[in-house]
């Protein structure tokens, strides 16, 4: 009896498992789908077309790039990490601080390189005082492919690509403005209770770490880690769909960044 008894508890467990994968698969291409395109689906602007310049009005300027961690995803006031780090700059200087939120769902390392070479954000880019940026978490995860097929060598793949464009992209902020801090928020692992934890764990420190020697050759660009701030309480900081930040997430992530932040 005590056998049948653990053998109906293991098929109850792995039956919820998969109940749990299924919905976290459905959230992921609900969230996926939804993804507002349009500003990462656009051309280019071209060099010669009207844009409205920055006015330099001695503000201290923020630029917040990236995918849904900067738009805000799963916290139900909207701020995200860049709104709860504004709370905090706003505590340490009476300066005025202007936030520009460029953040985008579903956006990629391949969207945003196309993103900066429109004009009205190279504006942008060159007036920041700091640029903070979210991206890499796309790349890796989009769609749950990642999490449903751990291919070493695919990962492999996927990661090489994204140091690529990472690195694109921070060469290109550089050519457009030698003086901001860069803070680029490194990811967190929201499938770290999973059955796979070791693994998931592995190859996002894997990813950070590189990710963070891309970061190194570029003066005033720092990595921002998050593994450790979601690593022992990872359920108390997710979102309903397991995979966004909920409020006291994105609080934690903004309070770091705000912390590195002088003026």
């Amino acid at each position: 009896m005590k056998e049948r008894s653990i053998q109906w508890l293991m098929a109850v467990s792995a039956v919820s498992f998969l109940v749990w994968m299924g919905g976290l698969a459905w959230t992921l291409q609900h969230y996926f789908s939804d993804a507002a395109p349009a500003p990462i689906a656009r051309a280019p602007a071209a060099q010669d077309e009207p844009y409205t310049p920055v006015v330099e009005d001695g503000s201290f300027r923020v630029l917040a790039l990236g995918d849904s961690l900067t738009r805000g995803t799963g916290d139900p006031e909207g701020k995200g990490y860049v709104g709860y780090m504004l709370d905090r700059l706003k505590e340490k200087s009476e300066q005025e601080i202007v936030v520009e939120n460029y953040g985008v769902n579903g956006q990629t390392s391949g969207q945003l390189a196309s993103l900066l070479r429109e004009r009205e954000l190279q504006a942008q880019v060159k007036a920041a005082d700091v640029i903070v940026i979210s991206i890499g978490g796309n790349d890796l995860f989009r769609g749950g492919e990642t999490l449903g097929h751990l291919d070493p060598v695919k990962i492999q793949e996927i990661e090489s690509a994204y140091l690529r464009e990472l690195d694109g992209i921070l060469k290109q902020l550089r050519e457009e403005n030698a003086a901001a801090r860069i803070f680029l928020i490194g990811l967190y692992n929201p499938f770290i209770e999973l059955q796979e934890t070791e693994i998931t764990s592995r190859i996002v420190r894997d990813w950070n770490y590189k990710a963070a020697e891309v970061a190194s050759r570029y003066p005033q660009t720092v990595l921002v880690p998050t593994f450790d701030l979601f690593q022992l309480k990872v359920q108390d900081y997710l979102a309903r769909d397991l995979f966004h930040p909920n409020a006291d997430g994105y609080r934690l992530i903004g309070e770091r960044v705000a912390s590195l932040i002088t003026w």
